[in-house]
């Protein structure tokens, strides 16, 4: 991994001395501290080398259409092995919907775009008539597809009229974005924002992904995820928001630090030549921002957000032990993030268990809410 020269000169620095002292702290070792949330090489590596398989709903849409554009020239044409479910829910009662959002129209379109950008072997349309919710046939293809990411529209037909399951000081989350993080499982979501083609990050565009960084396991797969789903010349840039007013027990600024340092390291030596070499011309930056008075850690981050000009905010979520625990799936600071951002934003979701359980069991969400 190619590390910006912040990271390489400040930040070995802030792992051999605490702000207040000059007392030498070794690297944390990646292998040994899953207490300061690391995910194990070896799950590490399966993220980043397994065949993508995503699901892409399509409802007709400026926003889901962009996503799906997202997906056949964006994520496909950077992953040869990839293959994607395009997705569409219709009901027959429906004869007011204009006519290219009408299940035939919407098809062809589909189709000619999937077959002029892939072979028909990586990819498939799948048209199903509506029984429940369209959230939950969404969460149901990806169940059987296995998939370990969701491309959809932030808004759907309906737009920002649609009545909202979530809303922080204006700001709204659809009834299907809201119902596929209420599963619990580890599919992660990847929301499109942007309203035209010409604003995606896609062909000989570069993309800068922000990941709200912190101790946890799906901090770490937040940026795991920006690491697949990025394309040579992307940046990352790993945010850890620090107060002003945090005192010295409860800074863990350096922890943070020291805990996607060694990330970086393990990834950039993996044995593993795909790991190794396939991610090392990305330019991934740690950033320490500091909140600005009276400024809440999700309005830091967006604001480091727009000050790059991001592409993509990146949080994470272990939405499965959440609801488990009768929460909801999404942690507050991490869905403000998503809410207050304009931007496309991912929710990297974590199920906390052995590699092996993580490939043979990830899948099997929990019943829809």
């Amino acid at each position: 991994l190619k590390l910006c020269s912040c990271c390489n000169s400040g930040l070995l620095r802030s792992h051999q001395q605490k702000s207040t002292g000059n007392t030498r702290r070794p690297l944390v070792n990646f292998m040994e501290h899953s207490a300061l949330g690391m995910i194990d090489l070896e799950t590490c590596e399966m993220i980043l080398c397994n065949d993508l398989r995503i699901v892409a709903p399509v409802d007709g849409s400026e926003m889901s259409t962009v996503a799906l554009t997202y997906v056949i020239d964006g994520l496909m044409q950077t992953e040869k092995s990839s293959f994607a479910e395009v997705l569409h829910v219709y009901s027959d009662s429906k004869a007011y919907l204009p006519p290219s959002c009408q299940k035939d129209a919407l098809r062809a379109l589909c189709e000619t775009k999937l077959i002029g950008s892939v072979s028909s072997k990586r990819g498939k349309l799948a048209w199903v008539e509506k029984r429940m919710d369209a959230g939950r046939h969404i969460c149901e293809a990806i169940r059987e597809l296995r998939a370990q990411y969701v491309c959809m529209g932030f808004f759907g037909l309906k737009g920002k009229k649609e009545e909202a399951c979530h809303e922080i000081m204006g700001a709204k989350l659809s009834s299907n974005v809201a119902t596929v993080l209420n599963q619990g499982n580890s599919c992660s979501v990847i929301c499109i924002k942007d309203e035209s083609e010409d604003m995606l990050p896609i062909k000989d565009r570069n993309a800068t992904f922000v990941v709200s960084a912190s101790l946890s396991k799906s901090s770490t797969k937040a940026f795991l995820d920006a690491l697949r789903l990025s394309k040579p010349g992307d940046a990352i840039h790993v945010v850890y928001i620090k107060s002003h007013t945090d005192s010295e027990a409860m800074d863990m600024s350096a922890e943070v630090q020291a805990k996607f340092d060694s990330l970086f390291s393990c990834l950039g030596s993996s044995s593993r030549l795909e790991v190794s070499s396939r991610f090392s011309d990305r330019q991934v930056k740690f950033v320490m921002e500091l909140k600005q008075k009276g400024e809440t850690t999700p309005e830091a981050v967006n604001r480091y957000a727009d000050s790059v000009n991001a592409d993509f905010l990146v949080v994470g979520a272990n939405a499965a032990d959440r609801v488990a625990r009768g929460k909801k799936p999404v942690g507050s600071v991490s869905l403000q993030i998503c809410l207050l951002t304009s931007r496309n934003f991912i929710v990297s979701n974590w199920i906390d268990v052995s590699s092996r359980v993580y490939e043979e069991m990830v899948r099997s969400a929990q019943p829809g809410c």
